[in-house]
């Protein structure tokens, strides 16, 4: 058996294994095994013989590139298999989970804005999400390099609309079901040329957080996955021995902490629940 490390695994799946029948198209082409495996219902082959016929019966509109370029590996077959069923997962965000614990005092404002971008992944589709981590897997096993995880600091500055200051009040609305609410407007009159009553000024980043905080997040799915498959793959793999990495969640810490981890989409709802950083 070769001993290897998940990250030797997954390239050596993705990069000379799972391509094959796709010709120069590679992954690509719907006859490749990656494809394949993922057009049968997200990878449920158990081996390459009912690869192979899925394959034979397939669609006719691609060249067949299978006796040209041999059978992949089986246990290329049963990491493709693995790596197809993470569609099936979900993200669990601890409550508290702060992307930019390492950035000096922000006065609140990196916590509201880790917030924001948390609510906006939140919001994809539970597709968007599952097809997500796969892509993740997927790019960097053939890219062979982890997600960006840096974040320099941005600095913090009164708030300013082109260059001028900006001026913010709170002004209470009334809905068409009689409620009301108070939403925060623009609070310079233009006309006057001063500042309306009650208006106030406030904080803001010089520069948007927003993608270093999705790459964090990223890089600490990228992390749980890696971490199910090894422990999904570690009895499974006829022709290779995984050895288990140490790879931190939080490599911008002093320390390994606790961060976001996968759950099988069923069991989803009632993890969401309870979940806090532990």
């Amino acid at each position: 058996m070769k001993t290897v490390t998940i990250d030797e695994l997954l390239t050596w799946a993705f990069v000379h294994e799972l391509p094959k029948g796709g010709g120069v198209e590679g992954l690509d082409n719907p006859h490749s095994a990656w494809r394949s495996l993922q057009s049968s219902s997200w990878g449920k082959i158990t081996g390459f013989g009912e690869l192979g016929a899925l394959i034979d019966s397939g669609r006719r509109d691609y060249e067949n590139f299978w006796l040209e370029q041999g059978e992949p590996h089986e246990d290329a077959v049963t990491v493709g298999r693995a790596v197809a069923g993470l569609a099936g997962c979900e993200v669990v965000i601890p409550a508290g989970w702060n992307a930019l614990a390492d950035w000096p005092d922000t006065q609140g404002l990196a916590e509201l804005h880790v917030a924001r971008a948390v609510d906006r992944y939140g919001k994809r589709s539970r597709e968007q999400r599952g097809e997500g981590i796969v892509s993740l897997i997927v790019g960097t096993a053939i890219l062979g390099r982890e997600p960006d995880w840096t974040a320099e600091a941005s600095k913090i500055r009164l708030a300013e609309r082109a260059g001028r200051p900006a001026w913010f009040v709170m002004k209470r609305m009334t809905d068409e079901n009689g409620q009301t609410f108070d939403i925060e407007v623009h609070g310079y009159d233009e006309r006057a040329k001063r500042p309306v009553s009650g208006a106030y000024r406030k904080y803001e980043f010089s520069t948007d957080p927003g993608g270093d905080i999705m790459g964090r997040l990223d890089y600490q799915i990228w992390v749980a996955a890696l971490r199910r498959l090894e422990s999904e793959l570690a009895t499974q793999l006829t022709g290779h021995r995984l050895v288990f990495s140490d790879r931190s969640m939080t490599p911008w810490l002093d320390e390994d902490r606790p961060g976001v981890w996968l759950v099988d989409r069923a069991a989803a709802g009632q993890v969401k629940k309870t979940a806090s950083v532990r």
